[in-house]
């Protein structure tokens, strides 16, 4: 019996109340073919292809709704949702604004165009679009969680808290909102107000992956194992292929030492990665993690293209002024790259140079940094609680010409001011060690050996390779005589001494393999580490050096000392052992200044490469290794061979009155040297790497 439009409308209304979308479809279809303009049935057909996420065919009944009435804003706006999900952002934007034109008050479109908006890296524009929301619907947490979202990204952390705290009072169940509120007091080193917030998330759902992610870092920030590793935990088992969890969490395990199922979580990580494009990890974590130069391009990337930002072009300002330098940091104080770079800073020619620092830490400002620093700069911006678009109109108004990032992606870093272009020219330098993979990033600077001619396209950015070694150094002036005894250090006196004193994080499963190999066959000898007595990372570095049959009496450590001793200490050892893939960097240049012999296995990285680029340029290259089994053998031969052992240091002696790896003005001038010559070539738009080797 052929039914009525009525009928029809019954039934698919009562399909619908039964989730019954199949069926739903059928009498909808029945209905246009009755009534092939029925725009309440196409309507509804559109919406639940997008239920069913079958967006192509969702936009197709839009488009025809679209040809029956071109000023439905809700079909518009219909239609934008589903260009937005197919990650068609530009589309979605032209559909969610066609929405506004016929609808001038209509908050979801508002809120869906910032969301579009912000998937093209136009946060400004997407910030206007989200208050806009707000100001047409005063209730609408959507619009305010995504509001607090784009002001936690441009670095406004004040007006992020206000939209927060705005939000949570029109509905105090806003778990995003509580969530929210735990990243800003954390970016703000708000420690326990941020664990008050996220907690507060769980009290409202217990499995609220966000917040038990946060907790956990929280606690790692905080030096607390026990804690951290059980939110880790919890927030994989409710999301186990959570790339940021899984990073993490590996990361994690780096600082404390423990190495529990590691080798398996890295692979799954590698593989979610390979796997799937929209995988995303943040890049530094990759330098601890493989030496693979061709996969952290890939991850580097992948993690720039999420902002599908076209890098944009500034005009340079008259070459007959003198050239405006920003040095952007979170690191001025206390941190191995300004102890690099401090003698730059003084040495930099003041006649043609002009110095502007860009403060990037939200702890240590302006007056807690030492004068004799920030006096070689013509101006010093505390810039860590503005927003990144603040940041780039100072550096603008400056007429910064070129702007010199020493963070890239490491903690403190603000790469989106580069992404958004804060000079004509940009240059990643000193603070991360690989590719910035982002167009917008000009230059890194570099030298022969971090990257030989064959790895050269695995860089996005243009090289300029200085000569001798790219890593400065201000430790030409200290004069290093040990006052210091083993005993002192609890160190015996009749033992072969290998030390490494890298950041803990750099040590990993294959290094302490190769490290208790050593040991096995240089039995005279012991191990002595960067690391305080006593803790979590001492008790957990003795366990797998136990799991390995190396007596805990071989492993000795050390707490932290004030600087001008702890360049002393390394002359108390005899052999210096490199990690890998993650090598020495400062560490290395401190050695060597002590005059101890560093033994380096060289990979394919950059990171893994410095410290064979500073044994070139002092005449022992045969300290430079290129497989497990070499690092080895050499190690244990050095321990046996004292008269070749003190050739080496003899060299290192002779090679720090001589070689320009310790004369930070000539490495000055050579940096200039590119500066000028990276402002020339701009000018004559030819970028190209820049070669004064």
């Amino acid at each position: 019996m052929d039914k009525s439009i009525n009928q029809l409308i019954s039934d698919t209304k009562n399909f619908l109340s039964l989730k019954k979308f199949d069926e739903a479809l059928e009498s909808l279809n029945l209905i246009i073919v009755k009534d092939p303009n029925n725009i309440s049935a196409l309507s509804t057909i559109g919406d639940i292809y997008v239920f069913k996420k079958n967006y192509d065919e969702a936009i197709r009944i839009f488009d025809k709704i679209i040809k029956i009435n071109t000023k439905l804003s809700f079909i518009y706006n219909n239609k934008g949702y589903c260009l937005l999900n197919k990650k068609s952002f530009e589309e979605a934007i032209k559909n969610f604004k066609e929405a506004i034109q016929h609808n001038q008050n209509y908050p979801e479109a508002y809120n869906n165009c910032g969301l579009a908006l912000n998937k093209v890296g136009k946060k400004k524009e997407a910030l206007k679009y989200f208050l806009k929301a707000t100001q047409i619907k005063n209730d609408y947490i959507q619009a305010y969680n995504n509001l607090t979202l784009i002001y936690l990204e441009l670095n406004n952390v004040d007006e992020a808290l206000k939209t927060c705290n705005k939000s949570i009072k029109i509905n105090p169940t806003n778990i995003e909102a509580y969530n929210f509120a735990g990243l800003i007091h954390q970016r703000k080193n708000e420690i326990n107000k941020s664990l008050d917030n996220f907690k507060q998330a769980l009290k409202i759902k217990s499995n609220y992956f966000p917040s038990l992610l946060n907790i956990a870092k929280n606690y790692q920030k905080s030096n607390d194992y026990e804690n951290a590793n059980k939110y880790y935990i919890k927030a994989l088992t409710v999301d186990s292929e959570n790339i940021n969890a899984l990073s993490s969490f590996l990361h994690f395990k780096l600082e404390f030492i423990d190495y529990s199922n590691f080798r398996n979580l890295k692979k799954k990580l590698f593989d979610l990665i390979n796997n799937n494009d929209h995988k995303l990890i943040q890049p530094y974590y990759i330098l601890l993690l493989t030496d693979d130069i061709q996969f952290q391009k890939k991850i580097t990337q992948k993690w720039c293209n999420k902002f599908l930002q076209n890098p944009q072009t500034l005009e340079l300002r008259n070459i007959n002024d003198k050239i405006r330098l920003g040095y952007f940091s979170s690191d001025f104080k206390n941190h191995p790259v300004i102890s690099l770079i401090k003698n730059i800073f003084k040495f930099h020619d003041k006649e043609k140079f002009e110095l502007f620092g860009f403060n990037l830490s939200m702890e240590n400002y302006k007056k807690d940094i030492d004068e004799n620093l920030i006096d070689h700069f013509n101006e010093f911006f505390d810039c860590g609680l503005k927003s990144d678009d603040e940041v780039i109109k100072i550096s603008k108004d400056f007429k910064i010409d070129i702007a010199i990032d020493l963070n890239g992606y490491t903690k403190g870093g603000r790469s989106l001011i580069f992404r958004n272009k804060c000079a004509p020219i940009q240059i990643n330098y000193l603070g991360y060690p690989g590719t910035m993979g982002d167009k917008s990033y000009d230059y890194i600077i570099a030298d022969k050996e971090v990257i030989p001619n064959d790895y050269i396209k695995d860089y996005l950015e243009k090289i300029i390779f200085l000569p001798n070694s790219f890593l400065p150094n201000s430790l030409e002036d200290i004069n290093i005589v040990n006052k210091l005894e083993k005993k002192d250090f609890q160190i015996p006196n009749k033992k072969f001494i290998f030390c490494c004193f890298n950041n803990i994080i750099k040590i990993n499963e294959e290094i302490i393999d190769i490290w208790s190999e050593i040991l096995r066959l240089s039995k005279n000898s012991i191990l002595w580490l960067s690391i305080s007595k006593n803790t979590i990372q001492s008790k957990n570095i003795l366990k797998e050096f136990n799991q390995r049959k190396i007596d805990a009496d071989r492993i000795f450590f050390s707490e932290k000392i004030e600087y001008k001793k702890y360049l002393e200490r390394f002359q108390l050892a005899d052999l210096f052992l490199d990690t890998y893939p993650y090598g020495g960097h400062t560490t290395s240049i401190e050695a060597l200044a002590a005059g101890l012999p560093i033994l380096t296995l060289q990979g394919k990285t950059f990171q893994s490469r410095v410290t064979a680029s500073l044994l070139k340029n002092i005449n022992l290259k045969e300290l430079i290794t290129t497989n497990k089994e070499d690092y080895i053998k050499l190690a244990v031969e050095l321990s046996q061979n004292h008269q070749k052992l003190n050739l080496f240091q003899n060299e290192i002696k002779k090679q720090k009155n001589i070689s320009n790896l310790f004369n930070s003005q000539k490495y000055t001038k050579n940096l200039e040297k590119a500066y000028f010559e990276a402002y020339d070539k701009y000018t004559n738009q030819n970028l190209d790497n820049i070669d004064l080797s």
